[in-house]
């Protein structure tokens, strides 16, 4: 499931999540860092690959592409991971 990839709007997505956005450089992936709720917009912090963070606000009910493995096949799973070994 690593490289599925679904709309949404602003509204569903959560911390740990990674969306795809354009910073003016084409389209990257970015985490979900934190998440604060407005009245009629959302104030998402993001990270970048490099580890630069940003904020982002987004009106609510806007669609973002967001991955459907981000938050699963992350170090932040709620699902332990066996061992191989």
């Amino acid at each position: 499931m690593s490289n599925e990839f679904a709309d949404e709007t602003i509204d569903v997505v959560a911390p740990g999540d990674a969306i795809t956005m354009d910073r003016g450089s084409g389209p990257q992936s970015y985490k979900v860092v934190h998440k604060n709720d407005g009245h009629d917009s959302y104030l998402v912090t993001m990270e970048g690959a490099d580890g630069e963070t940003f904020e982002h606000e987004f009106p609510s009910g806007a669609t973002v592409t967001r991955s459907l493995e981000s938050k699963w096949e992350s170090t932040q799973s709620p699902t332990p991971k066996a061992d191989a070994g």
